[in-house]
């Protein structure tokens, strides 16, 4: 009795089953044509190829008002953070933060410190945008060793370790703060215009 689970047994003893063929194509016919991939013949446009000769490419810009709201929002927001840290560390815990390297150790001078700080930094990428082709990578590296030079001021002027510590930790969440802000600005505020 044949088990109909193996095909072999559908075939009688000492006969092969042919293997299957793909049927073949009718007499005459042409294999189907298909285009071939475009070839690559030059530099890409705006490289100097000679059928983009008198193109430029796009240049980065800023919507300037927009981008000027959202930074002094910025720097309102650093003035903040300083006003907080230096009443939260100084008179609600009781702890001294080193003076900010613009002013005494007061709160005003803390909020004008950051403030002036992230007016700097929006400055500063501005003429990044102006200037240079990848401005936010710029940007975030001046911004980081910036920061990392302001949190280790604190520990050479030999004062205690604490107030060094806790001046060391509000630099770098006003770092963080300008950062993320004025980079978010950007990229609400960046625009592609033609060359000049």
């Amino acid at each position: 009795m044949s088990d109909p689970q193996r095909p072999d047994d559908a075939v009688p003893a000492g006969q092969q089953q042919p293997p299957a063929v793909p049927p073949q194509q009718a007499a005459g016919a042409q294999p189907a044509a298909y285009p071939a991939p475009p070839q690559a013949t030059g530099p890409a446009p705006g490289l100097g190829h000679p059928a983009t000769a008198g193109t430029e490419d796009p240049r980065l810009g800023l919507e300037v008002g927009r981008y000027w709201a959202g930074a002094v929002a910025t720097a309102l927001v650093a003035a903040l953070i300083g006003l907080a840290a230096g009443f939260v560390l100084g008179d609600v815990a009781g702890q001294e933060l080193v003076s900010p390297p613009f002013g005494g150790s007061d709160l005003v001078a803390w909020g004008v410190t950051g403030g002036l700080a992230a007016l700097v930094a929006a400055l500063l990428l501005h003429l990044l945008v102006a200037s240079t082709p990848r401005p936010a990578s710029f940007f975030g590296w001046v911004v980081a060793l910036a920061t990392i030079i302001l949190a280790a001021l604190p520990f050479a002027g030999g004062t205690d370790v604490l107030p060094a510590v806790l001046t060391a930790i509000v630099w770098i969440i006003l770092g963080l703060a300008v950062w993320s802000l004025l980079t978010g600005v950007l990229a609400r505020t960046l625009v592609r215009r033609p060359g000049a």
